[in-house]
């Protein structure tokens, strides 16, 4: 076998993924802004031209992005959410609700069967909040399904779901925040959770369909504009003539 020889990284790259882990670790958080070049020169026993090489790769990745007179912020928790994300941008919305459709059925059968008891404590304390709408718009509705995702136990599920309602939280928000906590909608939540506590796998992906359901249903009653046909398709607020102005933006 011929053996290669090591490649030695520059500083640059070093520094870079020095950062990159401090975002995907979560030191720093989407929405952070991150220390100043000088600070992280300093800390980085780097130059400033490397730092600022580092920070131009992360930027153009769609991880950072500089703010004239203000700083550099944390905009993507890491590459795979940028890329998912921007092709989110692009799709149709029926599309979007159809992608998300189909994973959540997959995590709320693998949150039923793999749940432990902490998990359980999460979605309570979720519900609860729900209850209060402590949060503001729809966060905390999107708060309860992230731990239903989490209880699935697949990492790989969770990172792609988040990415997902990200999306559907930024573009949809203002037309969910108040159907997402009626009593009809409140009342499929606390029956998802039943059925995820008593490890009912196709209780819990039909309720997951239902809720879901209700989403699209409300944002088609919500956006007449966009919808000036019949749905074709009882998941999707929009017929496929009426979807092609339905993007994402």
């Amino acid at each position: 076998m011929q053996l290669r020889k090591p490649v030695r990284r520059s500083l640059s790259r070093q520094a870079l993924e020095t950062m990159e882990e401090m975002i995907r670790g979560g030191q720093w958080k989407v929405g952070d802004r991150i220390p100043s070049e000088p600070e992280l020169a300093r800390s980085l026993s780097v130059s400033h031209n490397t730092i600022r090489e580092a920070l131009q790769s992360l930027i153009h990745a769609g991880m950072l992005e500089a703010r004239p007179g203000d700083g550099t912020y944390v905009t993507a928790s890491d590459r795979f959410s940028v890329v998912v994300g921007n092709r989110l941008k692009e799709a149709e919305l029926p599309k979007i609700l159809e992608a998300r459709l189909a994973l959540e059925r997959e995590i709320a059968r693998l949150a039923a069967a793999n749940r432990t008891a902490s998990d359980l404590a999460s979605l309570r304390s979720a519900l609860a909040k729900c209850r209060e709408r402590s949060g503001g718009g729809i966060a905390d509705d999107m708060a309860f399904h992230a731990r239903v995702a989490e209880a699935a136990h697949n990492s790989i599920l969770a990172e792609f779901y988040q990415v997902i309602i990200s999306t559907v939280t930024e573009n949809l928000e203002f037309l969910l925040r108040e159907k997402q906590y009626d009593p009809g909608a409140m009342a499929l939540h606390d029956r998802l959770y039943e059925a995820i506590e008593t490890r009912n796998p196709s209780l819990a992906e039909e309720m997951v369909a239902a809720i879901v359901r209700f989403d699209t249903e409300s944002i088609a009653e919500l956006l007449p504009e966009r919808c000036q046909t019949p749905p074709q398709n009882a998941f999707f607020p929009c017929s496929e003539k009426s979807a092609a102005r339905s993007r994402i933006r």
